[in-house]
């Protein structure tokens, strides 16, 4: 019969570096959780805050845009966008252009002008100032100053 003996180790502790560490980190959350009770500390992850207008292509992208007006605005389903600064190029929005010649983009796209609401006259393009498709003032004004550069 074989007697196991066993082993001696010259030290069974942790090392001194890994205690450091779990401390740091405790230390480090347990602050980032105690001063964050009020609510006031940034998210760790994320976009920082936005301090000015909104993205137009952030906007563009939020909003589908691209699904009926194409991945560069020059028309799919929908029609194009490039050009826009010189007035509407559909039909159903020349007299909105003659009526609104400087804000027609800004109404057509939040779709508050009650002669083109009707679904009929917007042609399948959705009222971006009502849920679902909500978009703020803001937004829009920055996806109209984007289509605006437009060539």
């Amino acid at each position: 019969m074989t007697v196991h003996t066993p082993i001696q180790s010259a030290n069974r502790r942790i090392p001194g570096w890994a205690m450091g560490f779990t401390l740091a980190v405790v230390v480090a959350g347990g602050a980032y959780f105690g001063t964050n009770l009020s609510g006031h500390n940034p998210p760790i992850g994320g976009p920082p805050p936005s301090a000015g207008p909104p993205d137009a292509h952030m906007v563009i992208a939020k909003a589908g845009c691209m699904a009926c007006h194409g991945p560069d605005l020059t028309g799919q389903v929908g029609p194009n966008l490039h050009h826009v600064k010189d007035g509407p190029t559909s039909a159903n929005l020349k007299q909105l252009g003659t009526d609104h010649p400087d804000d027609w983009a800004n109404i057509w796209i939040a779709g508050t002008d009650p002669a083109v609401s009707d679904p009929a006259m917007r042609m399948g393009m959705p009222a971006f100032a009502a849920p679902p498709y909500k978009l703020t003032p803001e937004e829009i004004a920055s996806v109209v100053a984007y289509l605006k550069t437009l060539p």
